[in-house]
């Protein structure tokens, strides 16, 4: 691989220091990335361009290294790799904040983007894993009993974000990422991997759900975030019923499935349900006290 770096970038470094999903090295007071890119060649093109803009606006992301040739990416025997110089020197973890003014930070663009509505993505998705979990017979008992739950959950999700979505309505378009708040590194937050244009509230309540149900989440940065940021009413229904869709499961159910995840890995998730059914409705309070939203009678009731 060294080769490969040396003949496509004219970079030389001693050592590579490998990582799950690539190398990492040392070249000319730059610490990079060379990482392996599995999805469409030709979205690298944006995600060069959104990597430059957050640069030059001091946000020092990971921007694309090209080849000498001006490729964003080099074809290793049949696998691509794309190469990034790593600008930003911070290890900490991030916050909401962070990931709120980083959203933010990225709401003009020029590309021509088609956003499907979240309730129809859902949609197919339940229909998919529904179809999936009737082939089985009595494998994977624990999943199969709890899947009637987050499928209740996500059906919920889908009704209440179909009410939040008017035909023709402008929604706002952010830069967000796939699963923020599973890793919670600013490496992570500034890989241009990981980012996706969506509804502006899409990390947001990502955040809120892994930091919760995988790390542990300080209610106090939800409270500000609500305090200090001013959203649509639209967005904050949005964000409620992203938070009600379990992506997180249907996350870990997959990797079940697919046998990279020992089912025994729900038991942490279950006995935290809940908890995690409190904290919406502490959120679902604290956006009622912004717009009259509609209810979810069922979380209510529960905690009347």
């Amino acid at each position: 691989m060294k080769k490969i770096i040396n003949n496509f970038y004219k970079l030389f470094p001693s050592k590579l220091y490998v990582i799950d999903n690539g190398f990492r090295f040392f070249a000319r007071d730059y610490e990079y990335l060379f990482l392996t890119y599995y999805d469409n060649i030709e979205n690298l093109k944006v995600l060069a361009d959104v990597s430059n803009k957050l640069y030059y606006k001091k946000i020092y992301v990971n921007t694309f290294v090209p080849t000498v040739e001006g490729s964003l990416y080099v074809d290793v025997e049949g696998v691509n790799y794309v190469l990034f110089r790593i600008n930003s020197s911070v290890k900490d973890c991030y916050n909401l904040n962070d990931v709120s003014k980083f959203n933010y930070s990225f709401n003009s663009y020029d590309y021509n983007l088609k956003i499907v509505p979240w309730f129809q993505v859902w949609s197919d998705k339940v229909d998919l894993l529904e179809n999936t979990m009737a082939d089985l017979n009595k494998e994977y008992p624990l999943l199969q009993e709890v899947f009637p739950y987050y499928i209740g959950l996500a059906e919920n999700a889908i009704s209440y974000c179909r009410n939040a979505i008017q035909p023709n309505e402008n929604l706002l378009i952010t830069i967000n990422h796939n699963r923020v708040g599973i890793e919670d590194t600013f490496e992570y937050l500034y890989n241009p991997l990981t980012f996706t244009f969506d509804y502006d509230v899409r990390d947001i309540a990502e955040y809120i759900k892994n930091k919760f149900l995988f790390h542990s989440l300080d209610f106090a940065e939800v409270e500000s975030l609500f305090k200090n940021h001013k959203f649509s009413k639209t967005s904050l229904i949005l964000l409620f019923s992203r938070l009600l869709y379990p992506s997180y499961f249907f996350d870990i159910c997959k990797l079940i499935l697919e046998e990279e995840k020992e089912e025994s890995v729900l038991e942490k998730l279950i006995l935290k349900s809940d908890a995690y059914e409190e904290l919406l409705n502490d959120i679902y309070f604290l956006i009622k006290k912004i717009y009259d939203v509609p209810k979810i009678d069922w979380l209510i009731r529960k905690f009347a």
